[in-house]
């Protein structure tokens, strides 16, 4: 549900130029910050759901990756962090006998299987987060599923070396295990990246074109894929999280704030509590529209949720560091600016014909027809913003690593498990 506001939109106008003159000169002022570039990889989508295997045809397949893409571009546009690069050192011998080896065992849940496995990585690029995309039949309601990879790593030095020769092995040794293990940062969680899978069985209704609101019925692809996207970088499942999740409240610092109070939580899954409590309440991250939190463990069929300023405070409490998007540009038909043009702003183009430019789409600072035939021409149109995103659920953990789900109900769909 999401809340409406009508008010004027010649002040609006101005408001928006104030935000637009406020991020020029935020930009032209604050050090631009480095990026966490969140990477997708199909190795594992052997049943070619994101391409002409989809249930739905090609085209759907296109419109799943693309709405994959667009999530994974989100999130690296707001998190701001910097990773270290996993690179297993090369293995040495001194002229004196000894010898110096080094090995790295990232594992994760097959997206097309389910099981564990190694990944197939060498290295992992500087500020790289990677993740590998699939689908599967999940079964019982299941959407989809998310969580966070692992992987082992050890470095053996024996025998002897010449000058300076040891330290340097134990240099190479001590910064290889940071970076599997912390990725160079100081606290907080870090890995190098997980895994997503989504239902692919025909029993879902999907809804893939993210650059279109979802019709009545179906479940909007682009909102689970923020919310187990989430789930892969550690919302839900992850230690840092468990950490503030021991009681039916979380309890991070950052969360409390933006909600005013601790937030509540799911209730116990697993032995985990891997999602805000259903009908909890945010606001869409970057404006001021009131929406269901896209970590909540369900979303209603036909709409879409986005990342909220909860879910961002959340992120920032298990560590990362959250870059809120531009401001929102809003659609000129956006009468009621909750970044979607339709309905509800049919409605506020009604009540203010006539009287007021509360339902003014062509800058004359009047409602009339004219606005009428723009917001026609317009419907079905979103805002253009940095924050779209949407919703996974955490459950039982894998391994070293979390993952979560998402399960359908009638007209509300559960996220994760």
């Amino acid at each position: 549900m999401q809340l409406t506001q009508s008010h004027d939109r010649t002040l609006s106008r101005v408001a928006i130029g104030r935000a637009l003159l406020a991020l020029l000169l935020w930009g032209a002022l604050v050090r631009p910050s480095q990026a966490i570039n969140v990477t997708l990889d199909y190795t594992y989508d052997t049943s070619n759901f994101f391409g002409a295997g989809n249930p739905s045809g090609a085209t759907a397949g296109g419109q799943a990756k693309a709405a994959l893409e667009a999530v994974a571009s989100f999130y690296s546009t707001i998190l701001k962090d910097t990773f270290s690069a996993i690179e297993v050192p090369a293995n040495f011998q001194s002229s004196f006998g000894g010898v110096a080896t080094f090995a790295w065992t990232p594992s994760f849940n097959n997206p097309a299987t389910g099981a564990t496995a190694q990944a197939p990585l060498q290295s992992v690029a500087a500020d790289e987060y990677r993740i590998f995309a699939g689908a599967r039949s999940l079964g019982a309601g299941t959407l989809g599923i998310g969580g966070f990879a692992a992987g082992g790593y050890s470095y053996n030095i024996s025998g002897v070396f010449g000058p300076g020769e040891y330290n340097t092995q134990v240099q190479k040794a001590n910064a290889f295990a940071a970076a599997v293990t912390t990725r160079g940062e100081s606290s907080g969680f870090a890995a190098w990246g997980g895994s997503i899978t989504f239902d692919n069985d025909g029993s879902t209704n999907w809804h893939y074109n993210h650059t279109l609101q979802p019709t009545a019925g179906t479940s909007d692809f682009y909102s689970v894929a923020i919310h187990e996207l989430g789930h892969a970088l550690g919302l839900g499942v992850s230690d840092e999280w468990k950490a503030y999740a021991t009681s039916p409240n979380f309890t991070g610092p950052a969360a409390t704030s933006n909600y005013g109070g601790n937030p509540p939580l799911s209730p116990l899954v697993g032995g985990t509590r891997g999602h805000w409590a259903s009908g909890t309440m945010s606001t869409i991250l970057g404006t001021n529209t009131s929406q269901e939190a896209a970590m909540d463990p369900e979303v209603t069929t036909g709409t879409r949720k986005r990342l909220t300023a909860l879910d961002a405070a959340a992120l920032s409490d298990i560590g990362w560091t959250v870059v809120p998007p531009p401001p929102t540009t809003f659609n000129p038909a956006d009468f009621n600016e909750d970044t979607l043009v339709n309905g509800a702003d049919l409605t506020t183009w009604k009540g203010a014909f006539g009287l007021n430019a509360n339902g003014d789409a062509d800058g004359d600072n009047d409602s009339d027809g004219a606005d009428y035939l723009i917001w026609q021409r317009n419907f079905g149109a979103t805002s253009t913003s940095g924050t779209l995103a949407m919703i996974p659920e955490p459950t039982t953990l894998t391994l070293m690593a979390g993952s979560a789900g998402l399960l359908i109900y009638a007209r509300r769909r559960r996220l994760g498990r």
